[in-house]
């Protein structure tokens, strides 16, 4: 989802002597040092290319009633008749469920009071209907048992609360700055009850979906799957489409939207196979809008096949993917068919992202809207770099880091999730929830170990749903170590860390300090421990650094040969972050450091053990896991100095020197 009022919207690197990049090649740290004055190493920087925790409201479970959980459904079966000038809907839906309590003696579901109940019928039986506000209630003939199967079938009709406009409608008419009027719908994420008999539940997905609606001839319908038949021929004057998906489907993904559209179809091929894909368009057929925005969608295949190689193929490839325009402020990623207002080529990208981040592995709770809304925008950074420049992207970045830096004490996990306005909130699920998701990437060893995370989290819960839990599990199994703080300080705490820096150079030895405060320490005033990417600049050469930031009060120690000018921070935009003072020249800063010219640390990574020398004798060591416990700490020794590795997990660790905070990355297999 993309709600409009929710955006505002060759360098070489070297590696440092006490860089925390990840290595799978075996280098003395003496080799990679002899580099640094040509800046000759690459791979120190990586180049990149708004919908059980303590604190806050309860969680709104999504069900009206308990008893819509005593059955799963398993097929719905629509048949409405609509115009595309009125949000007026009359027929019935048929629901098929297999009970899954031990029991069920009523059939509870919801609709709003607006929509009078004609009649309802459970297997063919005729049944009375109790309301309880937009709870509906059906005792049944006799109780069925676990396992049974039934089907309940609801014949409704009236004009749903709403209509006229907004977001969060259910179902809404419009009519389009050219004059077409237009009825579609948006259930997301508690209105399906306004225009269809439901259950409201997003763990359960309906296993496939027959849809016929009934429209004015003239009138176009375009809805989730494939199109079967247009029966022009049963009723005089009207039109009858038929479509049908049979990939599993959550209740608020369901849409409809008719207009006098034309449409547009087109066939992609994945790249590397023959396979092929229809891409079916529902668009404006108007002189305003076919020159301005139709090139934009019909740059739709290549996105496709774009994110099919980052995410894995698009998950309902056998089906169809579309879009249908409409004067909706912003996207939904209704599955297969999304209906988009807003032609921008980020606000398409991002739709179109949510067919794998939304649709096809669905989040478990709504406490977890960032799994969805978090990666579709950032998506759009990837589009942006891939397709525009890298400059573009960087802007988007930008504008989004500003937004979730403007909530001080934000929090990505929703706790509160009872209205849209802090399950889709701008700052946080999406301005927040994409640097999270940057973030990841930047933590991870590599580019290809973040991507197969996110390609082994798609095939995992395809079809499914997935909790931030799972996420991160897939996460650890690629990355080799622990991302217990990762997940506990971005996604469960609040706000982000504040930096001031000073910097000094003597000779060719760099010393960079950072100080680190929250911007919500009422909330949150444990250590933000995260990598930073650290620019040293001089007139000739600018150098970008991976570091990790483990302590309030860090300095960092490099060696540069070009006569250092500035030191910038998060130039690229990598980490969550605030730098509130300037950037301070402070030429006492290198008085009393360790001296680590000469550094060597071998054989890294290892299997056994590291292998310290060139630092003087007695200076304090001290191994970290990457969750910042100490696992072993001593003294350099004369001659070199060993640290046992042999019953260590594999995974990352760091190495700290004496008390200034100088750290280097270690790796061990």
């Amino acid at each position: 989802m993309f709600r409009l009022v929710q955006q505002c919207k060759v360098r070489r690197s070297l590696r440092s002597k006490i860089s925390t990049m990840l290595y799978k090649r075996v280098i003395p740290v003496l080799l990679l040092l002899s580099l640094f004055s040509t800046a000759a190493f690459a791979g120190a920087g990586m180049c990149s290319k708004q919908k059980s925790h303590k604190g806050g409201p309860a969680a709104k479970t999504t069900l009206a009633s308990l008893a819509e959980d005593n059955y799963d459904i398993k097929y719905l079966k629509f048949n409405l008749s609509l115009t595309d000038t009125s949000v007026y809907v009359a027929g019935n839906v048929s629901t098929t469920a297999q009970v899954v309590a031990s029991t069920l003696s009523t059939y509870v579901f919801e609709l709003d009071t607006t929509l009078n109940i004609d009649s309802a019928f459970i297997n063919g039986t005729a049944v009375t209907v109790a309301t309880a506000g937009s709870i509906r209630i059906i005792t049944l003939p006799s109780a069925l048992s676990a396992g049974a199967m039934f089907t309940a079938k609801i014949y409704y009709k009236g004009l749903p609360p709403g209509g006229g406009g907004g977001f969060f409608n259910g179902i809404t008419h419009s009519v389009s700055g050219s004059g077409t009027h237009m009825v579609f719908t948006v259930s997301d994420p508690y209105v399906a009850k306004n225009w269809w008999p439901c259950k409201q539940s997003i763990p359960d997905k309906i296993d496939s979906v027959d849809m016929f609606i009934t429209v004015p001839r003239g009138v176009v319908d375009g809805s989730n799957g494939l199109l079967v038949n247009v029966d022009t021929s049963s009723v005089a004057g009207f039109a009858t489409y038929h479509w049908k998906t049979n990939y599993k489907i959550d209740y608020y993904l369901i849409s409809i939207a008719v207009a006098k559209y034309s449409q547009y179809k087109s066939y992609m091929h994945f790249s590397g196979s023959s396979d092929s894909m229809l891409v079916h368009n529902f668009f404006m057929d108007t002189a305003t809008f076919n020159p301005a925005f139709k090139p934009r969608f019909d740059s739709l295949p290549m996105i496709i096949d774009f994110y099919s190689g980052l995410f894995g193929r698009y998950p309902f490839w056998r089906e169809k993917y579309g879009v249908c325009y409409t004067t909706l402020p912003g996207g939904m990623e209704h599955q297969t068919m999304v209906t988009i207002g807003v032609p921008n080529t980020y606000v398409i990208a991002h739709e179109l992202c949510h067919q794998w981040f939304g649709d096809n592995v669905t989040y478990k709770t709504w406490g977890d809207t960032w799994l969805s809304e978090g990666f579709a925008t950032f998506s759009e950074q990837l589009f942006l770099d891939h397709f525009w420049s890298p400059a573009a992207g960087k802007a988007q970045r930008q504008s989004y880091l500003s937004s979730a830096t403007s909530n001080v004490c934000g929090r990505l996990y929703v706790d509160d999730t009872t209205s849209s306005s802090t399950l889709f909130d701008g700052t946080t699920v999406y301005a927040k929830g994409q640097a999270v998701v940057r973030m990841l990437q930047y933590a991870a060893p590599s580019d290809s170990a973040f991507f197969r995370t996110l390609r082994d989290y798609q095939t995992t819960y395809a079809q499914g749903h997935a909790s931030t839990a799972d996420l991160k599990a897939i996460a650890e199994s690629y990355y080799g170590y622990s991302l217990d703080t990762f997940f506990n300080q971005w996604v469960y705490g609040y706000g982000y860390p504040i930096y001031s820096m000073s910097w000094d150079q003597v000779g060719t030895t760099v010393y960079v300090k950072l100080i680190q405060k929250r911007s919500c320490p009422s909330r949150f005033n444990n250590h933000f421990s995260t990598y930073l990417q650290l620019q040293l600049h001089c007139a000739t050469a600018d150098t970008f650094i991976k570091v990790y930031n483990s302590s309030d009060t860090q300095t960092y120690v490099f060696d540069w040969v070009p006569t250092m000018t500035n030191v910038y921070l998060n130039t690229d935009i990598w980490t969550l972050l605030k730098l509130t003072n300037p950037v301070v020249h402070d030429p006492k800063l290198g008085v009393g450091m360790v001296p680590l010219k000469d550094l060597k640390i071998f054989p890294n990574p290892t299997e056994n053990n590291w292998q310290v020398e060139n630092v003087n004798e007695g200076v304090k060591l001290a191994l970290y896991d990457m969750e910042g416990r100490a696992v072993w700490q001593g003294l350099t020794f004369k001659g070199g100095t060993t640290i046992p590795g042999q019953k260590l997990a594999p995974g990352s660790y760091y190495l700290r020197f004496g008390d200034m905070g100088a750290s280097v990355q270690l790796t061990h297999w």
